[in-house]
């Protein structure tokens, strides 16, 4: 895969004050906090299919996202991959490796066009050491990060492959998702995600056929129709009787 970089012009760093203020993990923190670091930020711009960073090479900035969406794969030996998760705009990207100086654990590749903010990790320590309110925010991010990677593993581990595929657009539904009526006038959650049969393959860890057997199935009765950009789940309660297991299907 490419890497493809563009460095924003200077002059710009009240937008980037702007963008870090709108992202969760700093909204409580104030300009004032912020803006000695606006200086140390990178603005770098990756074409759906780039690579940000490949399994094992070393982490060194803290990314942000502003725009787009960016998931984190391993690479399997028979040449799949496994979707350990996905990401979108504001939101922190492999900060638990930069933060521990440890090699990225896992790949991170741009799902859509995707914007970053990125900060070298020393300057940003060299900030957040000396203000409490920014360390604490940032600590919780790692922690909750760490939380749901846990889950993830889990998922991977116990569930069925129609439960785990239920529980990713829970995920989804939840934090991406927007209400639109159906083609019958229903109410429904679009989710804008551009995720391809092999994606999805790899988010539940099946074989392609697999994928593509389970989202026609859904397709044709619910509770998820594929849209020509993106998902619309059209019967929520449904999809989460699935994911409990409640519902063999």
């Amino acid at each position: 895969m490419n890497i493809s970089v563009e460095c924003a012009p200077p002059g710009d760093d009240m937008d980037k004050l702007d963008a870090l203020q709108s992202m969760p993990i700093f909204e409580n923190v104030s300009k004032d906090v912020l803006k000695p670091l606006v200086d140390y930020f990178v603005v770098k711009r990756f074409e759906r299919g780039d690579e940000l960073w490949r399994e094992g090479s070393p982490a060194h900035n803290f990314v942000f996202l502003v725009e787009g969406k960016i998931k984190i794969v391993k690479y399997r030996p028979d040449g799949g991959e496994t979707i350990l998760g996905v990401f979108d705009e504001g939101d922190a990207v492999g900060h638990i490796a930069v933060f521990r100086r440890i090699p990225y654990p896992a790949s991170a590749v741009a799902l859509d066009d995707s914007l970053c903010l990125e900060i070298y990790r020393d300057h940003f320590f060299g900030t957040i050491q000396r203000n409490t309110q920014l360390m604490e925010c940032f600590i919780q991010a790692m922690m909750e990060r760490n939380y749901h990677l846990v889950r993830r593993l889990e998922e991977l581990t116990t569930s069925s492959a129609e439960q785990r595929l239920a529980m990713v657009f829970e995920k989804f539904a939840e934090k991406l998702g927007q209400r639109r009526k159906d083609e019958n006038g229903n109410m429904a959650i679009f989710v804008d995600v551009p995720l391809s049969r092999r994606d999805i393959a790899d988010l539940v860890n099946v074989r392609i056929e697999t994928a593509i057997r389970m989202m026609s199935r859904w397709n044709k009765e619910g509770p998820v129709q594929t849209l020509p950009n993106g998902f619309l789940i059209t019967d929520p309660a449904r999809l989460s009787e699935i994911a409990e297991g409640e519902d063999d299907f």
